[in-house]
Protein backbone atom coordinates (compact mmCIF):
# COMPACT_ATOMS: atom_id res chain seq x y z
CA UNK A 1 0.00 0.00 0.00
CA UNK A 2 2.80 2.31 1.44
CA UNK A 3 4.74 1.62 -2.15
CA UNK A 4 1.88 2.17 -4.43
CA UNK A 5 1.49 5.84 -2.86
CA UNK A 6 4.96 6.26 -3.42
CA UNK A 7 5.14 5.39 -7.19
CA UNK A 8 2.38 7.44 -7.43
CA UNK A 9 3.74 10.21 -6.07
CA UNK A 10 6.64 9.45 -8.49
CA UNK A 11 4.87 9.09 -11.13
CA UNK A 12 3.05 12.47 -10.44
CA UNK A 13 6.54 14.20 -9.71
CA UNK A 14 7.99 12.75 -13.17
CA UNK A 15 4.98 14.30 -15.15
CA UNK A 16 5.63 17.17 -13.59
CA UNK A 17 9.48 17.38 -14.32
CA UNK A 18 8.06 17.33 -18.53
CA UNK A 19 6.43 20.57 -17.93
CA UNK A 20 9.60 22.58 -18.28
CA UNK A 21 11.16 21.22 -21.53
CA UNK A 22 7.29 21.55 -23.31
CA UNK A 23 7.20 24.61 -22.26
CA UNK A 24 10.90 25.43 -23.16
CA UNK A 25 9.92 23.71 -26.54
CA UNK A 26 6.83 26.04 -26.98
CA UNK A 27 8.45 29.14 -26.62
CA UNK A 28 11.23 27.95 -28.87
CA UNK A 29 8.34 27.07 -31.93
CA UNK A 30 7.06 30.87 -31.09
CA UNK A 31 10.43 32.98 -31.10
CA UNK A 32 11.49 30.50 -34.60
CA UNK A 33 7.85 31.66 -35.98
CA UNK A 34 8.44 35.14 -35.49
CA UNK A 35 12.01 34.82 -37.00
CA UNK A 36 10.33 33.39 -40.35
CA UNK A 37 7.23 36.19 -39.95
CA UNK A 38 10.15 38.50 -40.11
CA UNK A 39 12.35 36.53 -42.83
CA UNK A 40 9.20 37.56 -44.63
CA UNK A 41 9.00 41.29 -43.96
CA UNK A 42 12.57 41.08 -44.73
CA UNK A 43 12.43 39.42 -47.47
CA UNK A 44 11.00 42.55 -49.64
CA UNK A 45 14.19 44.86 -49.59
CA UNK A 46 16.84 42.27 -50.22
CA UNK A 47 18.39 43.62 -53.47
CA UNK A 48 21.43 44.56 -52.82
CA UNK A 49 24.53 43.75 -49.80
CA UNK A 50 23.99 46.97 -48.19
CA UNK A 51 20.46 46.76 -48.24
CA UNK A 52 20.90 42.95 -46.13
CA UNK A 53 23.09 44.78 -43.85
CA UNK A 54 20.96 47.20 -42.86
CA UNK A 55 17.52 45.62 -42.77
CA UNK A 56 16.84 45.28 -39.24
CA UNK A 57 14.03 42.64 -39.83
CA UNK A 58 15.80 40.32 -41.37
CA UNK A 59 18.88 40.77 -38.13
CA UNK A 60 16.09 40.75 -35.44
CA UNK A 61 14.69 37.59 -37.32
CA UNK A 62 18.43 36.24 -36.65
CA UNK A 63 18.02 37.27 -32.87
CA UNK A 64 14.64 35.42 -32.75
CA UNK A 65 16.13 32.04 -34.36
CA UNK A 66 19.25 32.36 -32.00
CA UNK A 67 17.28 32.95 -29.16
CA UNK A 68 14.87 29.64 -30.31
CA UNK A 69 17.85 27.55 -30.91
CA UNK A 70 19.62 28.73 -27.22
CA UNK A 71 15.43 27.67 -25.92
CA UNK A 72 15.62 23.91 -27.99
CA UNK A 73 18.84 22.94 -26.29
CA UNK A 74 17.40 24.12 -22.58
CA UNK A 75 14.79 21.94 -23.86
CA UNK A 76 16.80 19.01 -24.34
CA UNK A 77 18.88 19.19 -21.71
CA UNK A 78 15.54 18.77 -19.47
CA UNK A 79 13.38 16.61 -21.20
CA UNK A 80 13.82 13.79 -23.95
CA UNK A 81 14.50 13.97 -27.34
CA UNK A 82 11.22 11.94 -28.24
CA UNK A 83 9.26 13.93 -25.98
CA UNK A 84 10.68 17.39 -26.99
CA UNK A 85 11.10 17.63 -30.84
CA UNK A 86 7.56 16.48 -31.84
CA UNK A 87 6.54 20.03 -30.18
CA UNK A 88 8.34 21.92 -33.01
CA UNK A 89 5.43 21.08 -35.24
CA UNK A 90 3.91 24.04 -33.51
CA UNK A 91 5.78 26.24 -35.26
CA UNK A 92 3.33 25.19 -38.61
CA UNK A 93 0.62 26.65 -35.80
CA UNK A 94 2.35 29.69 -34.93
CA UNK A 95 3.19 30.43 -38.98
CA UNK A 96 -0.77 30.28 -40.16
CA UNK A 97 -1.58 32.24 -37.13
CA UNK A 98 0.94 34.90 -37.46
CA UNK A 99 0.47 35.12 -41.47
CA UNK A 100 -3.27 35.53 -41.38
CA UNK A 101 -2.41 38.41 -39.04
CA UNK A 102 0.51 40.08 -40.16
CA UNK A 103 0.14 39.34 -44.21
CA UNK A 104 -3.69 38.94 -44.77
CA UNK A 105 -2.78 35.27 -46.00
CA UNK A 106 -6.38 33.22 -46.36
CA UNK A 107 -5.63 29.74 -44.68
CA UNK A 108 -7.65 26.81 -46.48
CA UNK A 109 -10.33 24.71 -44.35
CA UNK A 110 -7.97 21.90 -45.37
CA UNK A 111 -4.44 23.34 -43.97
CA UNK A 112 -6.81 24.35 -40.61
CA UNK A 113 -7.89 20.55 -40.60
CA UNK A 114 -3.56 19.99 -40.77
CA UNK A 115 -3.09 22.57 -37.91
CA UNK A 116 -6.10 20.55 -35.79
CA UNK A 117 -4.12 17.23 -36.60
CA UNK A 118 -0.96 18.86 -35.38
CA UNK A 119 -1.95 20.42 -32.27
CA UNK A 120 -4.27 16.91 -31.61
CA UNK A 121 -0.87 14.80 -32.18
CA UNK A 122 1.49 17.48 -29.92
CA UNK A 123 -0.86 16.89 -27.21
CA UNK A 124 -1.00 13.15 -27.41
CA UNK A 125 2.62 12.96 -27.46
CA UNK A 126 2.88 14.87 -24.47
CA UNK A 127 -0.42 13.37 -22.73
CA UNK A 128 1.26 9.81 -23.70
CA UNK A 129 5.19 10.46 -22.29
CA UNK A 130 3.58 11.51 -18.86
CA UNK A 131 0.85 8.17 -18.61
CA UNK A 132 4.37 6.24 -20.36
CA UNK A 133 6.27 7.18 -16.94
CA UNK A 134 3.74 6.24 -14.59
CA UNK A 135 3.24 3.26 -16.64
CA UNK A 136 7.13 2.62 -16.06
CA UNK A 137 7.01 2.96 -12.45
Amino acid sequence: MIRHHINKNLARIRAMNNIRPITLVTLCTVFTSAGQILFKIASGNLNSFHQIIINIPLWIGFICYGLGSLLMILALKYGDLSLVYPFIALSFVWVNILSIIFFSEHVKILNWLGITAIIIGVSLIGYGSSRLKKNIL
